[in-house]
């Protein structure tokens, strides 16, 4: 009677568990449709409908404590391309703080802090996403006429590009020393590009803006050291020998940045194994979900502006989507050795479980054994939270105008040359107008 009465209240309690791990789950579901909607207005380039959508998010309690970073990046984006630069810098401000106190706090966790859902654990960002929220930051502060802010913000991202090698496997050592099951392989893979050429490619404008030859053509070096790193990546290259006038701050007074494409996007890949069991009697079944990282295949070719007549390229400086997939490709070994053990752990819990209970109840045994694979498939899900606003591509160059009123068309071309989308902006130069930045973004 008595071991009746243990096996019932430990089925009770196993099930009250399974029901909070689903209503967990329920959530990050929540989130990711919540994110696909963000990502769809603002990609259409509806910034008030994105703005009106944080909104409904922040009342509706679907970014919980655990997404703070995730909203404030945001924030910060749809802020920044509504002309809101002020409040922009206070969102990303946010998301680096959070970002780097998350990164801390995920290296000094114990164990069991690997055996939990990452859909459950605070958001600490991408590594890739730290770093661009910076780009954003200088944009905001060129916008705002202060450039030695904006130049902080460039070094900021060139420091943080340089560390991530050291960032991600400093990550995989941190779980290496927590992991005292000794059943996975803590390895990190490379990261093959250590140089932004957008930060490089700012800081030498600003520079020679600012009357400091010597660091801009320091930065200029560097803008060709990161111009071949992504060349590695990428079917595309710009060339260095283009980008040489803006070592020439006498021969222009504005900055076109234009931004096209999307994110990448994050998508659930399934894992289904059958292990064998420790005590070699029998097998347990396995199920983890690790997030893969895939490319938007963007329309956009080439970006042109069209000013009084006159046709200016703009110049492939960064694809900071495929940057991105780059430097996760280095997190994944880390995220599939995580992710499996979390499951194997789970597997091994339940599996023991089901055996314990088939000593009082063969039939009941066999019940706890499907209801732990049911549980596996229900309860197991990648993280798939990202900064959905982020663009895919960042494309610049600089012009001389003269003084007066500008009408300006931003055209953004197919392969073919067609023109997809074309933005109508106007610009007014000053006699004294030092640079002028003009800003642009389609994101299809």
């Amino acid at each position: 009677m008595a071991s009746k009465l243990r096996l019932h209240n430990f089925l009770y309690h196993s099930i009250c568990l399974a029901a909070l791990l689903l209503l967990s789950g329920c959530h990050a579901y929540i989130l990711d449709d919540a994110q696909q909607d963000l990502r769809s207005s603002f990609t259409a380039g509806d910034y008030e409908r994105s703005t009106q959508l944080l909104e409904k998010f922040k009342s509706d309690d679907v970014y919980k404590g655990k997404d703070a970073v995730l909203k404030n990046l945001e924030s910060g984006m749809v802020h920044h391309f509504a002309g809101n630069y002020d409040s922009s810098n206070v969102f990303f401000d946010k998301s680096e703080k959070q970002i780097d106190d998350a990164y801390t706090k995920s290296i000094s966790r114990g164990l069991a802090s690997l055996l939990v859902n990452d859909n459950t654990l605070v958001y600490d960002g991408e590594p890739y996403e730290d770093v661009y929220l910076n780009a954003f930051k200088s944009l905001n502060y060129v916008q705002l006429g202060d450039w030695e802010a904006a130049l902080v913000e460039t070094r900021r991202m060139a420091f943080k590009m340089e560390q991530l090698d050291i960032r991600i496997k400093g990550l995989a050592e941190a779980f290496a020393q927590k992991d005292t099951t000794g059943k996975v392989d803590w390895s990190s893979g490379e990261v093959n590009i250590q140089n932004s050429a957008f930060s490089h490619y700012l800081a030498a404008v600003l520079y020679a803006k600012t009357g400091k030859p010597d660091d801009a053509r320091i930065e200029f070096e560097k803008l060709g050291t990161a111009l071949q790193e992504q060349s590695r990546l990428t079917e595309r290259e710009t060339s260095l020998k283009e980008l040489e006038r803006i070592r020439e701050p006498q021969n222009y007074n504005v900055l076109i940045s234009a931004f096209s494409g999307q994110a990448p996007i994050k998508q659930q890949e399934d894992f289904r194994l059958w292990l064998d069991a420790e005590d070699g009697e029998g097998s347990f079944y396995v199920k983890f979900s690790i997030p893969t990282i895939h490319l938007y295949p963007s329309r956009v070719y080439s970006i042109r502006a069209k000013i009084d007549e006159t046709y200016i390229p703009l110049h492939l400086i960064e694809e900071m989507d495929v940057v991105s997939k780059e430097v996760y490709k280095a997190k994944k070994p880390v995220i599939y050795a995580r992710s499996l053990l979390r499951a194997t752990v789970k597997a091994t819990g339940s599996t023991l479980i089901a055996s314990s209970v088939r000593k009082e109840n063969k039939g009941l045994g066999l019940l706890v054994d499907i209801l732990g694979i049911i549980g596996q498939e229900a309860t197991e899900k990648a993280d798939l939270r990202g900064w959905q606003t982020m663009p895919g591509k960042a494309w610049m160059n600089v012009i001389e105008l003269p003084p007066g009123n500008h009408p300006i068309e931003i055209q953004y071309l197919s392969r073919t040359g067609r023109v997809l989308f074309t933005e109508h902006q106007s610009i007014t130069v000053e006699e004294n107008t030092a640079l002028e930045l003009v800003e642009s973004i389609y994101s299809q």
